[in-house]
């Protein structure tokens, strides 16, 4: 990888995180605190970019790298729906854990295949 590759993928990256801070932290504001709706909805916004960009550009390295691997690897987040769920089994919510993890898995592939479907229409 070339310096201006790691640039852009850093650039990408810090910008997706901004935006999973932003979105995230308005979704759970709004919904409430009681489920980390925020973390499931840059997730699943997450894997539907991902897959409109696979669909569109499944080829173009570049793209790839500041929009995949940099905006939205910043902008979803496997680790805290992993710690959202770890805090809701100790607190004893077991339904809650295990929505936010089939949740995160049954909504995040359709919708991956979706942006897949309409990034190829492009």
């Amino acid at each position: 990888m070339v310096a201006i590759e790691y640039m852009l993928t850093l650039v990408g990256a810090g910008t997706g995180a901004v935006l999973r801070f932003v979105i995230g932290g308005w979704v759970s504001h709004r919904a409430g605190a009681a489920f980390p709706w925020g973390t499931l909805v840059v997730n699943i916004l997450g894997c539907f970019g991902l897959g409109l960009l696979e669909g569109a550009a499944p080829q173009e390295r570049a793209l790839f790298l500041i929009l995949g691997s940099g905006l939205l690897a910043g902008f979803t987040t496997f680790s805290t729906l992993m710690l959202e769920t770890l805090n809701l089994v100790l607190a004893r919510e077991y339904n809650r854990s295990f929505f936010n993890v089939l949740g995160s898995v049954a909504l995040g592939l359709p919708a991956l295949f979706l942006g897949i479907y309409l990034g190829a229409r492009f």
